[in-house]
């Protein structure tokens, strides 16, 4: 028995010394190892459970909470790391629940206070959020994170100002924290502050949802530093679609003006579209190996978010020349064909419209970017007497009734395979109306005249009081001016203003 101990604690400091390499994967192993020798040991159980939240396994991280808290009833590191797997499988009820019971049994643990205020602060309850974090600040641990939590409700009030500062602090106490590195990242390039914004942008790579989409780590990293004349780079998409077309601007320049081999790896969707940088861009599908798509290794690698710190770019710098995408003349006479069939109006104005996303938003799942089904079916009620058509250009129409459909929307869901597609029917409309999904930044990148509906408070991307998105040109961005609250009477102004203005 003590045999085993001691091998057990032998895994046990192995794991520490990988947590502080940052190496989960490594960490996860040596603690099962560790807990196959001390089976019931409730400091192995917390850590395990930690570093598999750590690496979002929230399954099997429920699954060793229970096994503390079998063995120690009371464990308020295991309730807490319950909730927390709770609130990050959409249960916020359930994870409030937790945190509550956490400190009913220690009112003093700080980290119950942060995580409760957390959930708060998703329910918009934004006076109970600063009271939790507040309290959390007074009981002196677990700092870095009330700042955190702090800071992120400044942000969403849109006191940004302050929300930096509390992140500052953050990291004035830690300086590799690497969470308040991310939020700080994206505290500044809301504000339009590139230079170092796009640095700490980098610490995304040390935050879960992301860090483990990390991609071809056996390849140098570029970062601008190096001269790519007569070298070869592949650049690989790493979020979302949107992200993928709005950065694949800078493809063309690593290709025309540093000289490079460019290889662009993009989801199959994107493949086709991508095609249309230009002939000097290899384009590959992330679904297939490396090895079987070219020939020779790349010397350099980089994520396709990193392009703007790699190429130095600043609010003033921005590469924002439109269009450099573009849809093929063959697919765009196809829609201008079907088009016309359907049109029972003699020269329509045709808006293309997108009002729901994938559920995700600013890195949590939820709907805040989206427009519902019932405002749009208002919206475009409130223009049938005008000689406007409205096209639906997103794929996912689930929130469409069998019944009740405006009369002048079209559906083309079942023709859109990919993003070339959409790329040939947003080519042939007169505005697009989107909300802050891939298809917004689509019809950015393809020129169009183009109307970009943006929560309060907005993505970090389209900062806080421009116009004019930066990234498009062509882009008018209209904004929330009341939380949670679209409006409809200046979108469908601007629709009359773009039509009299033909």
């Amino acid at each position: 028995m003590t045999e085993n101990l001691e091998v057990a604690k032998h895994h046990f400091e192995a794991a520490l010394t990988a947590l502080e390499e940052n190496n989960d994967a490594q960490a996860e192993i040596e603690l099962r190892k560790a807990l196959k020798c001390a089976p019931a040991r409730p400091s192995i159980l917390a850590n395990l459970s930690a570093v598999l939240i750590r690496q979002s396994k929230w399954g099997d991280a429920k699954d060793i909470c229970a096994e503390l808290l079998v063995v120690e009833p009371n464990s308020i590191e295991g309730i807490i790391n319950l909730g927390i797997c709770a609130q990050n499988t959409n249960n916020l009820d359930s994870a409030l629940d937790y945190f509550n019971q956490a400190l009913a049994i220690d009112p003093n643990s700080s980290s119950a206070w942060v995580n409760k205020g957390n959930i708060l602060l998703e329910k918009e309850l934004f006076a109970d959020a600063r009271s939790c974090f507040e309290t959390a600040h007074k009981l002196g641990q677990h700092l870095e994170e009330a700042h955190i939590g702090l800071a992120n409700l400044h942000n969403e009030l849109k006191e940004y100002s302050l929300g930096l500062a509390h992140l500052s602090e953050a990291l004035s106490i830690n300086p590799q924290n690497f969470q308040a590195q991310w939020n700080k990242a994206l505290s500044l390039l809301r504000l339009g502050q590139f230079e170092e914004g796009w640095k700490l942008y980098e610490s995304r790579w040390h935050i879960s949802g992301m860090a483990e989409h990390a991609r071809h780590q056996n390849i140098q990293l570029w970062l601008g530093n190096q001269s790519l004349a007569g070298k070869t780079i592949l650049i690989h998409a790493e979020q979302g679609f949107g992200d993928a077309i709005q950065m694949s601007r800078y493809l063309p320049l690593l290709a025309k003006e540093n000289g490079a081999k460019v290889i662009f790896e993009v989801p199959p969707s994107l493949t086709e579209l991508m095609r249309s940088l230009g002939s000097e861009i290899a384009v590959i599908s992330s679904n297939s190996s490396l090895e079987k798509q070219i020939q020779d290794a790349p010397e350099f690698q980089c994520p396709v978010m990193s392009l703007p710190l790699a190429l130095r770019t600043t609010l003033d710098t921005v590469p924002n020349q439109t269009p450099y995408l573009f849809a093929t003349s063959e697919k765009r006479l196809s829609w201008e064909n079907r088009l016309n069939q359907a049109s029972a109006i003699d020269k329509p104005f045709r808006v293309g419209i997108a009002w729901s996303g994938s559920g995700h938003y600013a890195g949590k799942k939820n709907h805040k970017r989206d427009v519902s089904f019932d405002e749009i079916c208002s919206l475009i009620n409130s223009m049938e007497t005008y000689p406007i058509e409205f096209h639906a250009i997103q794929k996912d129409l689930e929130d469409i009734p069998s019944k009740g459909c405006p009369r002048n929307l079209f559906l083309h869901s079942h023709l859109l395979n990919n993003f070339a597609d959409t790329a040939a029917l947003i080519a042939e409309l007169n505005l697009i109306i989107s909300i802050d999904t891939a298809v917004g930044h689509l019809a950015g990148a393809l020129g169009n005249q183009t109307l970009l509906l943006l929560p309060d408070p907005p993505d970090f991307m389209f900062m806080t009081e421009v116009k004019i998105s930066p990234w498009y040109p062509n882009t008018q961005l209209i904004r929330q001016e009341q939380r949670g609250i679209w409006p409809l009477d200046k979108i469908q102004a601007t629709i009359l203003n773009s039509i009299a203005n033909l």
